[in-house]
């Protein structure tokens, strides 16, 4: 009986409670004024949105055109430098990074102006130049603050002896930056539009900057004009001489020998079939154009071909497009420059499920006049046939973000399905607002069926019909909305998700093309997939060689002059490696090189007892190379010449782990470290400022939290181990060392130490981060944790797997603390990577020091890395220990700039015997103060001895100390005794 009136009296202080806080107070003004928080939304100024409103108010001007030259400018431009280019026959302007163009255009009709830009990039470049421009001291839409500069690559087929690899498969050709002048009109980077971008300029003087983002930028002049008109098929037909062209007359073209492209990652592949032209059932050959790399909108690749007579051709391509099934994708078809007729503007090809042959038509075929001589073929991938669609699903997802955030203003997030929350007092219009919600979507997913009249519905965006039924169930009872934020926009199972993923599904537009061919009427194209006979003997030959083929075979010991090399890698990278090597490195140094993949470095352990070791290994974890080098295992590399030079370019601290007793016995390869991410979104909604200190971080966390938001630090992932790459960029940042000066004994006694681990600590205990996060990227996706530490894997997963929070999430470098000692914020991270070693009992050492050198050079990182990108894609990219390979790099800008900035940050534990005690050991206290909440001092006392007394016995074990006393010095690697082994690149201030 007490029991129950205990539970009655404390339901009833609880409602009470729930009343004090009277959510009406906090939303009178909102109530009253019909008026809630708004997003801030990135995508109210994209260029989409701001055209669309122009267009209701202002026409497109295309009687006036406007030029001004680099002479006409000096007087406005006198910091900027005029050189005389002698390619370009005139003087032009030349930028530098952050280099300002400043003219001014007297307009004499206000209106919408296409700007053109004469222009050339003289760098040998990986990615293209990029510009932001401004009019009238205005960013007219957000796309204008970085416009990439359309640049092309031509193909460098290889010299024959390099041109195949040891098994004779056919490596890529190489890609040289073309360096030409060259005429372009501002556009979409992802040929989302029809046309280049409009801007808005008014009637009289308007003042246009353009602000270089790169270096070495030249222009010559700049143009307000408008693109030529496109007939239409029927008015193109009857501008040309009737000449029709036999059956005879075809011209075929290889889609694998392309002249030139506008994206690196374009490239050639192989096929293996029958009927693919050409054909190899031993090796691998490059016989298609692979789809996926040219699948992003705005990829151009072109083609040149001699034409014998003159007359109108069709045009057929092999295609294979099953990467999509039931979408369309499409592309611009450019006949010498040009686009012929409307209708190879976004000419659609239907999704397929093996290689047919495609004949541009509508209900005919198309003709397409060529003139007898040389022309060239472009097809450019284009997404403006769905921009409309991607862009209303935008704006659902907007809407939905919106809802759920002002849900969570309303109710703090709760969940409790005791309390009954009257959400449409607040939210009246929440119930039309879904079902709205609902109809749009179903509506996108409709037009999108509606593309590939062959498909019945489109299964690859299948996840708007879930999200539409979605909104849908939730609009019948509004009021629970709260408890079911998870079908909203929480978690990968929301509606905001599932819309997400369309979207990213219908950014792409992969189509493999075998060869395109001109022909006359009555041509026969051959079977695209071959007949059975054919295939069955092609399939035959192929698996009878499998047996012969040296790919198959196990050589255990590889020949005397071979340099036999273990890869810590995947076979992707590794495969790409073996091919720079047998096509630069072994014809440049007559040394053979052998390449295998290393499962686990246990086997080195293993190999190691038998003598059946490698020469070098490559692609190791860079904490692992201690345990051989303190066993006598590895060769100390600094003792070879030239190793201050091959270091020159790697920060000094990412040597520290490889660094035992005098010697050097590792080099660094990568460089990894955490990063801040943030949801600009979601910051701009609650009006907070970027933290740049931790102390900036605690001033955020209560309006975070008041959301039920939060910030992660990786101390809180769910593993319980907190190793050294969590917790000692903490004790560096209070000014502490891991180890004392003898280091056979614990520093965890030290005051520094004390402060860090109680910072440490006090982040989760006071400051509520939260102890247990199983998948920061899915908070992060649904805004529950909206800024975080992640390393630089999270951006590509970012920019890959959420095209729904494009434009919205932002990264900086992570915050620090204010060093009196360096007089700015310090912003110490690990930056534990992988590494290069050479073992000791090596016949080959020789060799081996000539790979190092080779393979750690600028030159050869840099096209590593380029491989990697043209190969595998942007997402396979890592960051290069040698800095000027990393500022040389194929990464994107935004991210670059921040990761050169953190890397000069960077400060690694030393290793020493015994040293896994110590990380372990402050795992422990971190978990005893977080977890079972022990007092900090204690939790740190129960571990100084267990540390001292392992310390000793492994400083024992290998000879340091007999008996607890000395017997001879062991020198620890610090920040300010590194240069006694490591010139580096070192740690450089700001």
């Amino acid at each position: 009986m007490f029991k129950k009136i205990f539970a009655f009296l404390l339901i009833n202080i609880l409602l009470m409670s729930l009343a004090m806080l009277n959510p009406d107070s906090v939303f009178a003004s909102a109530e009253n004024n019909n008026l809630l928080p708004t997003v801030d939304s990135f995508r109210a100024s994209t260029y989409t949105r701001v055209l669309s409103e122009w267009q209701k108010s202002f026409s497109v001007i295309t009687e006036n055109e406007y030029t001004v030259s680099p002479s006409e400018l000096k007087a406005l431009n006198p910091s900027l430098n005029i050189v005389y280019d002698e390619n370009y026959q005139n003087e032009v302007f030349e930028l530098k990074k952050n280099d300002t163009l400043i003219f001014n255009v007297d307009i004499n009709q206000e209106g919408l102006y296409n700007l053109a830009l004469n222009y050339c990039y003289q760098t040998d470049f990986s990615k293209g130049p990029k510009i932001s421009l401004l009019v009238n001291n205005e960013v007219l839409f957000n796309e204008l603050t970085n416009i990439n500069l359309e640049v092309y690559w031509k193909q460098v087929e290889r010299d024959e002896t390099k041109r195949y690899n040891q098994y004779g498969d056919e490596l890529l050709p190489l890609s040289e930056a073309v360096n030409n002048w060259q005429k372009a009109f501002l556009k979409d980077e992802v040929s989302g539009h029809k046309d280049p971008y409009y801007i808005l300029l008014k009637e009289g003087i308007n003042e246009i900057k353009i602000v270089s983002l790169n270096d070495d930028l030249r222009i010559g002049g700049v143009y307000l004009t408008s693109q030529e008109s496109i007939p239409s098929y029927q008015d193109y037909l009857v501008s040309y001489p009737q000449a029709i062209i036999g059956k005879e007359q075809s011209v075929q073209i290889e889609a694998e020998k392309y002249t030139a492209k506008n994206n690196i990652e374009v490239k050639s592949s192989y096929f293996k079939g029958v009927a693919t032209s050409p054909s190899a059932y031993k090796t691998k050959i490059l016989n298609i154009l692979d789809g996926n790399s040219t699948s992003r909108g705005g990829t151009v690749v072109s083609y040149q071909f001699p034409v014998e007579e003159s007359g109108f051709y069709q045009l057929s391509l092999k295609i294979k497009q099953n990467t999509l099934a039931d979408l369309s994708v499409a592309r611009n078809i450019y006949i010498d420059g040009s686009i012929p007729f409307k209708e190879l503007q976004g000419y659609l090809f239907p999704s397929t499920k093996k290689w047919v042959n495609h004949t541009l038509g509508d209900a005919e075929p198309f003709l397409i006049y060529l003139e007898k001589g040389n022309h060239s073929l472009a097809l450019e991938t284009v997404t403006y046939h769905v921009t409309d669609i991607i862009d209303k699903l935008y704006y659902c997802m907007d809407e939905i973000n919106q809802l759920g955030l002002t849900i969570k203003s309303i109710t703090g997030h709760s969940q409790n399905t005791q309390i009954d929350w009257n959400i449409e007092k607040y939210l009246p219009t929440l119930k039309v607002d879904l079902l709205n919600l609902s109809a749009i979507v179903n509506e996108c997913y409709q037009r999108i069926n509606d593309l590939d009249p062959q498909s019945k519905q489109a299964s690859e965006v299948s996840t708007l019909k879930i999200a539409a039924k979605q909104l849908e169930r939730l609009a019948k009872h509004p009021n629970k909305v709260q408890n079911r934020l998870g079908e909203l926009c929480d978690g990968s199972g929301s509606a905001y998700q599932l819309i997400g993923t369309a979207i990213g599904t219908l950014s792409l537009q992969p189509l493999d093309i075998d060869f395109m061919v001109f022909h006359g009427e009555g041509y026969k194209l051959p079977k695209p997939n071959g007949n059975f006979f054919a295939r069955l003997w092609f399939g035959l030959k192929s698996f009878i060689y499998s047996f012969f083929d040296q790919r198959t075979k196990i050589v255990s010991k590889p020949d005397d002059e071979t340099l036999e090399i273990w890869v810590a890698q995947s076979a992707l990278y590794t495969n790409i490696l073996q091919d720079i090597i047998d096509s630069e490195f072994t014809p440049n140094s007559n040394i053979k090189v052998k390449l295998h993949i290393l499962p686990s470095s246990q086997k080195l352990v293993l190999n190691n007892a038998t003598k059946t070791n490698p020469d070098l290994v490559l692609g190791i974890d860079s904490w692992e190379p201690y345990t051989f080098a303190l066993r006598g295992m590895l060769e100390d590399l600094s003792q070879y010449p030239e190793f201050d030079q091959l270091t020159s370019q790697i920060v000094a601290s990412n040597f520290t782990p490889l660094i035992y007793n005098t010697g050097v016995y590792g080099i660094p390869e990568t460089q990894g470290m955490q990063l801040l991410f943030y949801r600009k979104d979601i910051f701009s909604f609650l009006g907070l400022n970027l933290p740049d200190t931790w102390e900036d971080v605690i001033k955020i966390l209560p309006t975070l939290q008041s959301y039920s938001m939060n910030f992660y630090h990786p101390l809180g992932h769910e593993s319980a181990y907190k190793g050294y790459g969590q917790t000692s960029p903490f004790f560096y940042l209070m000014g502490a060392e891991m180890y004392d000066d003898t280091g056979y004994l614990s520093n965890l006694d030290s005051l520094e130490v004390i402060q860090a681990i109680e910072f440490m600590t006090s982040l989760f205990t006071i400051y509520n981060l939260p102890q247990q996060v199983a998948n920061f990227f899915e908070h992060f996706r649904s805004g529950t944790l909206p800024a975080g530490l992640a390393s630089i894997d999270f951006y590509l997963q970012l920019k890959y797997a959420c095209p729904e929070l494009t434009g919205q999430w932002g990264v900086l470098p992570i915050p620090g603390m204010y060093s009196e000692k360096l007089q700015k914020v310090a912003r110490w991270t690990t930056t534990y990577g992988k590494c290069s070693i050479m073992f000791k009992d090596s016949d080959k050492k020789e060799q081996a020091w000539k790979f190092l050198k080779w393979f750690h050079s600028t030159e050869v990182q840099s096209l590593y890395l380029n491989q990697v990108k043209m190969i595998l894609g942007e997402k396979y990219l890592f960051v290069p220990a040698n800095m000027q390979s990393l500022t040389d790099s194929p990464w994107d800008e935004e991210i670059k700039v921040q990761v050169l900035s953190q890397a000069k940050w960077s400060r690694i534990p030393a290793i020493i015997p015994g040293s896994y005690v110590v990380e372990r050991e402050i795992s422990n206290i971190w978990n005893k103060v977080v977890i079972d909440k022990m007092n900090t001092r204690v939790a740190i006392n129960q571990s100084i001895p267990k540390i001292n007394r392992e310390l000793k016995r492994k400083f024992e074990e290998f000879g340091y100390l007999k008996d607890g006393k000395p017997v001879k010095p062991y020198i620890i690697p610090k920040l300010d005794n590194l240069n006694q082994w490591i010139k580096g690149y070192g740690h450089e201030e700001e």
